[in-house]
């Protein structure tokens, strides 16, 4: 018996012994995470496609609408007949074959015609259309067959149009031609005209290889993609009204790393799709340009019913490109990488099965699923976004990183999330009616719910890192949650959470640090946290009386207030920490008063403030200030 009890006390001892040496490692985990930002973006950097094989470029030749009207071959239209003057082409009744490399003018009307480019693979065409309406009612109005590469120019002042019937008994031996515009070869348009399109059977432009629009007036219609390249899509310029049953614009090459991408330097665009406005597989690039999207009829067809469960009518969603893990090299796509764009349908505004990259433009996205999603990193560094989503507004996989530019999520389930979030600057508003800002995947509710658009994201690893912006978030779940760590060294945070018991409004299962900037969180205190760790700065973190709306400010002993907010809604827990807040200070917190000088948010610093009612006074005896029970490790309260 002796024995037994000797084996059981060292049985215990080990199990001690381990747990603390576990609890040790998770730790070091976590804070090693939290003291080094640049470390973090380092490893977002490493997770990102390579793209130095990517040609994000226009050359010369795509951009030139310039032609020599004498040498051109003309070909014209004309009821049942074809008309051709020069050498290169032929016809068969209103069928015509460009055979030759040279420039070809077409105009005119056929109500059952069809032009089809059949050159050898070395050969460059240019078609310049000069108020030309084609329809097939059996195939496709333009079909490349063979040739280098062919340009589309649209004549100054010309409108042009081209139909095709809404099914096809034209076939090329195994190639499935499905395009209104169907080219087996590199495809550009340029110029100034403009160019309408009714796909009835399928899809409107279809490249197998590169689509280049450097300009033009594209008026699009279409039961599948509006503009389908397959190798990449590259725009520098135009204006696009695109409607269409499927995606808008679609990349979606998967056997190579190096294409299925998608860059937008420029031009106007007004999408409307059933599925997803902008997709690629591999990269989605956009440097500038205007965007109106709306995708599956738009956010009030969400996907979830605003509670977290799914909405039945819901037809969306999931993981669309079967995710890429994370500890891939860059640019390497795992054997686990199956799905395609084309195989599994979502209404995403703009979304990418690797990487987004956004340095411009404006956005004006109203999407039935994520509005902006990526299945790899997305890095916004600048741009304007006007945001309204069934489901989240910016989503990627493994990390995001906002650098700047001004990000409005005025409606969303969740409104930004990631495995990793890192904020330099940029002014962001988010309102959620789950989580404002997420590391790691959805509040405990929703990852039960199986939402279209969830992740599967690690229970223990995600990170937010706040180095600058300002960021403001309403939110009726967790207002910034991590599955990991928080750190925050910079910008202004303002954070109005939930207000019922089950969320908090700053959430964590690992570590909070915070050693500089602005943080404001007001929420309910049923699972309320405030920081671990504070260096530079104190951190306040109490439960106060319920307030319901107002103002509230934090003052110094001569009555001056640090900061100064004006929440919206019910709150019973606040967390303050900025530069004003040190030890050995005395505060107050007043609610009811008025300040002059507020921002548009009704937020300021360092302002005078008249009337209101104190409700609480702190006496900083160290950085980290806590009542309720104190700050513990996590401090919930």
């Amino acid at each position: 018996m002796e024995i037994i009890k000797r084996l059981l006390v060292l049985f215990l001892m080990l199990c001690v012994i381990v747990s603390m040496a576990s609890c040790g490692r998770k730790n070091d985990e976590v804070n090693g995470s939290n003291n080094d930002i640049s470390n973090i973006e380092s490893e977002i950097e490493e997770q990102k496609y390579d793209v130095s094989s990517m040609d994000f470029s226009f050359t010369d030749r795509e951009k030139d609408v310039t032609y020599n009207t004498s040498s051109a071959v003309k070909i014209k239209f004309s009821d049942n007949t074809v008309s051709i003057t020069g050498n290169g082409a032929s016809a068969e009744k209103t069928k015509v074959t460009l055979s030759e490399e040279s420039t070809y003018v077409i105009s005119g009307k056929t109500a059952d015609g069809m032009i089809i480019v059949d050159t050898d693979e070395n050969s460059k065409i240019q078609i310049v259309f000069d108020n030309v309406e084609i329809t097939n009612k059996t195939g496709p109005a333009i079909y490349i067959k063979e040739a280098d590469k062919v340009f589309i120019t649209l004549k100054q002042n010309s409108v042009n149009s081209l139909t095709d019937g809404d099914s096809y008994a034209y076939a090329d031996g195994e190639t499935n031609v499905d395009g209104t515009v169907f080219s087996k070869a590199d495809l550009a348009f340029n110029g100034t005209g403009t160019l309408k399109i009714t796909a009835n059977n399928k899809h409107a432009i279809v490249s197998k290889d590169d689509l280049v629009i450097t300009g033009g007036i594209y008026e699009i219609k279409s039961a599948g993609v509006c503009l389908n390249g397959k190798d990449c899509i590259k725009i520098a310029d135009g204006q696009f009204t695109l409607n269409a049953g499927s995606d808008g614009l679609r990349s979606d090459n998967e056997e190579d790393e190096n294409r299925g991408y998608i860059y937008i330097s420029g031009g106007k665009f007004d999408i409307t799709s059933g599925n997803d406005g902008i997709q690629a597989q591999t990269v989605l690039n956009i440097e500038d340009g205007e965007f109106n999207i709306k995708t599956g009829g738009g956010s009030a067809n969400a996907s979830t019913n605003g509670n977290g469960n799914v909405n039945e009518n819901w037809g969306f969603g999931g993981n669309d490109f079967g995710g890429r893990p994370s500890g891939n090299r860059p640019g390497f796509r795992p054997m686990s990488y199956t799905q395609s764009v084309t195989t599994s349908e979502s209404a995403k505004g703009i979304k990418s099965g690797g990487d987004i990259i956004i340095s411009g433009g404006t956005f004006n996205i109203d999407s039935a699923d994520d509005s902006v999603h990526s299945n790899g990193t997305a890095d916004i560094q600048n741009g304007n976004f006007d945001i309204k989503s069934g489901d989240d507004g910016i989503h990627a996989d493994t990390a995001l990183k906002i650098g700047g530019g001004g990000i409005n999520v005025q409606k969303s389930y969740e409104g930004i999330e990631s495995s990793d979030i890192v904020v330099t600057g940029g002014n962001i508003y988010v309102i959620a009616s789950d989580d404002g800002m997420n590391a790691a995947g959805g509040n405990d509710g929703s990852s039960l719910n199986g939402r279209p658009g969830m992740n599967g994201f690690s229970k223990s690893s995600g990170r937010i890192v706040i180095s600058g912006g300002y960021i403001l978030i309403d939110a009726s779940g967790d207002g910034v949650d991590s599955n990991g760590s928080i750190n925050v060294a910079g910008g202004t945070t303002v954070v109005y959470g939930p207000t019922n018991s089950g969320n908090g409004s700053l959430d964590y299962d690992g570590s909070a640090s915070i050693t500089g900037g602005v943080f404001i969180a007001l929420g309910s205190s049923g699972m309320a946290q405030g920081f671990t760790s504070a260096e530079n700065q104190g951190v306040i973190s109490a439960q106060i009386s319920t307030q319901n709306g107002g103002t509230l400010a934090l003052c110094d002993k001569n009555g001056k207030a640090i900061v100064f907010v004006t929440p919206k809604k019910q709150y019973s827990h606040i967390v303050i920490s900025c530069e004003g807040v040190q030890s050995g200070n005395e505060y107050t917190v007043v609610v009811g008063g008025k300040a002059q000088n507020t921002d548009e948010n009704g937020f300021a610093q360092s302002v005078d403030i008249d009337g209101g009612s104190t409700i609480l006074e702190i006496n900083m005896k160290s950085n980290m200030y806590g009542s309720s029970g104190g700050m513990g490790m996590g401090g919930r309260f």
